[in-house]
């Protein structure tokens, strides 16, 4: 089983926290949409013989499209892999997005889970971050994407925003729990690459809130949701009734995945890739039947190192006895160390394999800089 990764890269502004490579301007939709389609007809045999399982439209805003653009993307995914007939359909949905015509075309495309980019369920913090979307509107595509009927409901929280409180993240998680959201992902802020927090940060004009503070919050969130039926099945990822997002688990289980659009990754196994990050390059090279990625062979190493990041993100955790077989050597030298995490109350042993608790989840960089080769 493998999945497909569509990057959409265009939105109506930049918000202030975002990393992710997009642009402020839908001038070049049109022109894009026609690069993206060639990619996928030229890109054919990346994934070999392997069933699709998963789609995933991300960006970005893939909410933007409308029924014919995203139906066209679709058609040639279909014409070119085999997909599941029991695949997950995933598309990210900006709240102002969400009319129920626009949902309701979803659902006619065959999409079966949606993600809601909320962040914070109070205006002031919104505008804070630049969203282009209100609390209220957050709450009516929720009550609309459930109206259409999706019954595969995601949303996306961001914890240490701007002038945010512990009593204003209280009040976000009561909501989700009224709301009855099926699928929760809450992402403490950090200073990404190219974000504007991250140039005002350069420049003095912007502090991050304190590691205790975020600790705090993180743990709240944790605790609060787990309280109310929510497995926290991933570092920052809650699920109801196994609603967990199969596309993102097949990337911590290592399956393989391609990647179509300007700065989507691939994966498959043996390689990794990743399209160039320039929209307008991205455009003239396929319209000139070129490919424009880089790439790199795993190396035994980065194999190694990328088993331990993805697994122990997860509450599955790691396979010792895989680890023991396939690299005895640098497993023995681990054996000690676990232990010492173990004591610790950073990991613990579920059954046949080891995972991290949430406390470990929140130094995890560090123990990763201790584990890997």
């Amino acid at each position: 089983m493998a999945g497909v990764y569509i990057h959409i890269p265009f939105c109506r502004s930049k918000c202030f926290y975002c990393g992710f490579y997009s642009v402020a301007s839908l001038q070049l939709k049109t022109a894009y949409l026609n690069a993206l389609v060639k990619e996928i007809r030229m890109r054919k045999e990346y994934l070999q013989e392997e069933v699709v399982s998963t789609l995933y439209f991300g960006g970005g805003t893939p909410s933007c499209l409308n029924e014919s653009e995203l139906e066209l993307i679709l058609d040639n995914i279909h014409n070119v892999w085999n997909i599941d007939k029991q695949a997950e359909y995933s598309i990210e949905v900006n709240p102002e997005d969400a009319s129920m015509e626009k949902l309701s075309a979803f659902r006619r495309l065959g999409f079966n889970r949606i993600t809601i980019g909320v962040q914070s369920f109070h205006d002031s913090i919104l505008k804070r971050i630049n969203r282009s979307h209100s609390a209220s509107q957050a709450i009516t595509a929720i009550e609309n994407a459930k109206m259409s009927g999706f019954d595969n409901i995601g949303v996306d929280l961001i914890i240490g925003l701007p002038g945010s409180s512990v009593a204003e993240l209280e009040v976000d998680l009561k909501k989700v729990s009224v709301l009855n959201i099926d699928h929760v992902s809450v992402y403490i802020l950090s200073l990404d690459s190219n974000s504007v927090f991250e140039k005002l940060s350069e420049k003095g004009k912007f502090r991050p809130l304190s590691d205790d503070f975020l600790a705090q919050q993180y743990l709240l969130v944790s605790d609060y949701l787990k309280s109310i039926d929510y497995e926290h099945y991933e570092i920052s990822n809650f699920a109801k009734k196994f609603k967990y997002s199969r596309h993102n688990t097949s990337y911590w289980q290592q399956k393989p995945y391609i990647g179509l659009g300007v700065a989507a990754h691939s994966y498959d196994i043996i390689s990794r890739q990743w399209n160039i990050a320039h929209l307008k390059k991205y455009i003239d090279s396929l319209n000139n039947r070129f490919l424009n990625f880089e790439k790199e062979i795993l190396t035994d190493a980065d194999k190694w190192n990328e088993y331990l990041m993805t697994n122990f993100r997860t509450m599955w955790g790691i396979d010792p006895y895989y680890l023991k077989n396939e690299y005895p050597c640098w497993w023995n030298k681990l054996t000690e160390k676990i232990e010492n995490y173990k004591h610790l109350g950073l990991m613990v042993m579920s059954g046949e394999r080891i995972r991290m608790t949430e406390r470990g989840w929140l130094v995890s960089d560090g123990i990763f800089s201790e584990l890997f080769v």
